[in-house]
């Protein structure tokens, strides 16, 4: 059995609207999936896999402290760095500092603003496992049009992009940090786009590949 910590819960994203993914990516007799609001079930676990669609602000109206302190943060890049697979979607993207270590090894990117929710279409632009068997698509209601930086281009690859009205930006890419893989994927504001076919597919493709099966 394979384990996986999917994290979930902030301000703007609750748990429950992303809870209806799990059993679309996840086969309950392959993986043991400990979803929780609760970053710090990352110690002492014996993780295959990390998701995240957590914002690291867990309150950006108070605020409260980044949750991604540097005991979570070194854990972290310790595990990935020995294999375990890490997976960023949608808030699990945000409001890190470009310094920020996860960023700097694993993510590779920052968020800058998006606009209001628009239609929203994933543009496939370099096959790789993660894209296997999908094609462009626009999510079934509007989303929110992530403007992201990459800030280490050399690092990473970027497979899709995310278009609307406001214009093109990375929506899709892949890194590696020692032994780990790593997955950042900045749609799904809803559980319509999270559950839609092309969403979940690339997810249980970037899990696959993350987690190196």
């Amino acid at each position: 059995m394979k384990n996986a910590l999917f994290l979930v819960d902030d301000r703007w994203h609750s748990g429950a609207s992303i809870e209806p993914l799990v059993d679309k990516v996840f086969d309950n007799e392959e993986w043991n999936v400990i979803f929780s609001n609760d970053p710090e079930k990352l110690y002492n676990s014996d993780l295959d896999l990390i998701v995240t669609f957590k914002d690291p602000l867990e309150d950006n109206t108070i605020p409260t402290p980044m949750w991604t302190y540097e005991k979570w943060t070194e854990c972290c890049l310790k595990m990935v760095e020995s294999g375990t697979g890490f997976l960023a979607f949608h808030a699990g993207t945000l409001n890190l500092p470009e310094d920020h270590k996860i960023v700097k090894n694993l993510t590779h990117a920052v968020f800058i603003t998006h606009p209001e929710q628009c239609e929203l279409k994933v543009d496939i632009i370099k096959s790789h496992p993660v894209t296997e068997g999908v094609d462009s698509f626009t999510l079934p209601v509007i989303d929110e049009h992530y403007h992201m930086k990459i800030v280490d281009e050399d690092k990473v690859t970027i497979l899709a992009n995310t278009v609307s009205k406001y214009g093109t930006q990375p929506g899709l890419w892949v890194s590696e940090y020692g032994k780990g893989r790593i997955c950042c994927f900045t749609p799904g504001h809803t559980t319509e786009s999270l559950t839609s076919d092309g969403f979940v597919k690339i997810m249980k493709n970037a899990v696959k590949w993350c987690e190196r099966d």
